[in-house]
Order: structure tokens, then C-alpha cells, then sequence
């Protein structure tokens, strides 16, 4: 009677898990680690519990031990580096992602996840290496194409950008990000009226606040106050809690003397 099923404690976190009940399978999770504490799997899956519950660090460590049980598992790689990416830990992030790469070498996804700690690194050719290869591995493979135009825009190289989110349209002309990230290349070039009609598009596709907001920029630099204006409400009628709406409509306000 003292025996604990691990088995069947396994199964019931885990549908806790998919079930959203983090709290609860972290409990069954619990009882396994105790009763085996050699098996990998009840780290990992406690460590993805810890990360929906924003614990980033007790899904660190948790992974870790997981690691440290079965290094060959590469779901376990790919959420210590989550984990640490939303600690800032980009540096370590990385090594989790080559780590993963070893043992799944053309998942999009881990290819994608080191490109963007290489850039929140500001290594920015080492980005632009990874995204390379990622081209590569999957052609035509449109998120490959936006991030690499993204980091070129961060690296201040906007012609690479822009061929770049030229190729992505030729691909899938119903992008809305690919034409919003256009238009903050046209912005950086003062192509004002271009960069509206991209935002105006956009917002067509897929009506998001901070297309509002970056549409409200290029109205601003245009001398279009009043549809500024506009554009800043209805991205805070779709985000209420936005503060950069609040922030720039407020400036706004004070320049046309609405104390």
C-alpha cells in the first residue's frame, strides 16, 4: 500500500498539465521525483508547469536536472532555454540551443529561438549566420526571411531589409507583419506616405494596436494631427492598458493645447 504508481501519477499530471491546472500537476509531479528520483521525465514536465506559472527559474533548474538525467532529450534543451531567455540569460540560452541542434539539427524553431538571442546580444552577423542557415535547411520558410529584415533594420543595413521583405511578399502577399515591418524601414528612409499605406494595409489584414500606433507616427510626421489622433484611440479601444498609446497621445494632446 505504500507504493506509489508512478505510472498513473505520471498520466494525471500530465492531463493536470494539458488542462491547465499547473498548480495540481506540479503536486503529482512531486510524488514521482520522490519515489524515483532518476527519471527524467517528472523534471521536464514539472519545469513546464514552473513556466506556464512564469516561475522561470524553478523551470531553469528543474530542466537542468532533467538534462542531468537524460542529456539526449531535446524538448528539455529547448525549455531551459525558454526559461533562461525570459531571465535574460541569452548567453546561456545559446549554448541550450546548439545543444538541441545537435540532436535535431532542422527544427525551425531552435534555429529561430538562437538567431534571436544572438540579436538580443546585438551580435547581429552572428543572427544573420543562423537565419542563413535556416534558409537554407527550409526554402521559402517566410519567418526566416521577416526576422533576418528585422535584424538587417536593428543593424541599419535597410536595402538587405528591404529584399528581403520583398521576397517574403512574393511568397505570401496576406503577411500583415511583413508589410507593418516594411513600414518601419520606410519610416527610417522618410518615406512617410509609403510606410502609411503599408500600416493601412496591415491593419486591413489584422487590426493590432501597435499598427495603430506606428500608423499614428507617419500621420504625425505628415502633419495629419487629427488622424494621429484617431489612430491613437482605436489602438487603446483594442489595448487599453498600451502605455506607449498613452504616452504619445498624451504628447500629442500637449501639442495641440488639449491641457
Amino acid at each position: 500500500r505504500a507504493q506509489v504508481n508512478t505510472d498513473h501519477m505520471m498520466r494525471v499530471g500530465r492531463n493536470a498539465l494539458y488542462f491547465s491546472d499547473y498548480v495540481l500537476s506540479i503536486q503529482y509531479f512531486n510524488q514521482v521525483v520522490s519515489a524515483k528520483p532518476y527519471l527524467y521525465e517528472p523534471y521536464f514536465f514539472r519545469g513546464l508547469a514552473k513556466f506556464y506559472l512564469d516561475d522561470f527559474v524553478g523551470a531553469e533548474a528543474d530542466c537542468t536536472e532533467a538534462i542531468v538525467r537524460n542529456p539526449f532529450v531535446v524538448d528539455c534543451h529547448q525549455l531551459r532555454g525558454l526559461a533562461r531567455v525570459n531571465q535574460g540569460k541569452f548567453s546561456e540560452a545559446i549554448g541550450d540551443y546548439r545543444n538541441a541542434l545537435r540532436h535535431d539539427p532542422e527544427n525551425e524553431g531552435l534555429w529561430h529561438n538562437l538567431a534571436l538571442c544572438y540579436a538580443n546580444l546585438k551580435d547581429y552577423d552572428a543572427a544573420i549566420g543562423v537565419l542563413d542557415t535556416v534558409a537554407r535547411i527550409v526554402p521559402g520558410y517566410t519567418p526566416v526571411l521577416n526576422m533576418r529584415a528585422q535584424v538587417f533594420i536593428q543593424k541599419g543595413d535597410t536595402l538587405a531589409a528591404l529584399a528581403d521583405l520583398e521576397t517574403s511578399l512574393k511568397i505570401n502577399k496576406y503577411d500583415s507583419e511583413v508589410y507593418a515591418t516594411r513600414a518601419l524601414v520606410y519610416l527610417q528612409q522618410e518615406r512617410y506616405e509609403d510606410a502609411e499605406t503599408d500600416l493601412t494595409y496591415a491593419i486591413h489584414l489584422h487590426p493590432k494596436s501597435s499598427y495603430y500606433i506606428n500608423r499614428a507616427l507617419t500621420r504625425y510626421y505628415r502633419q495629419e494631427l487629427r488622424g494621429a489622433m484617431s489612430d491613437y484611440d482605436l489602438a487603446l479601444d483594442i489595448e487599453p492598458n498600451n502605455v506607449l498609446g498613452h504616452y504619445n497621445r498624451g504628447l500629442l494632446r500637449a501639442q495641440v493645447g488639449d491641457d
